[in-house]
């Protein structure tokens, strides 16, 4: 859903939020890597996303941040 820049979204929120987008970058991955502790401690299955889909998010979230800084 970027425009301009695939990094737009991020660059965006972190304006709207008043951080660096390094920090939106962090955020996300926190609360993927939180949501997959909490299924992993509780032992239940998610309603929605799967847990699949969560570890691919933090792999695409981590690679675009590699790639922000190259």
């Amino acid at each position: 859903y970027a425009h301009g820049s695939p990094y737009s979204n991020f660059e965006e929120a972190g304006e709207t939020a008043g951080c660096s987008t390094d920090m939106v970058f962090a955020v996300l991955i926190g609360i993927k890597l939180a949501r997959l502790k909490a299924l992993m401690i509780n032992g239940t299955e998610p309603n929605n996303e799967s847990v699949q889909d969560s570890r691919l998010d933090l792999a695409v979230y981590s690679a675009l941040w590699a790639s922000y800084h190259q």
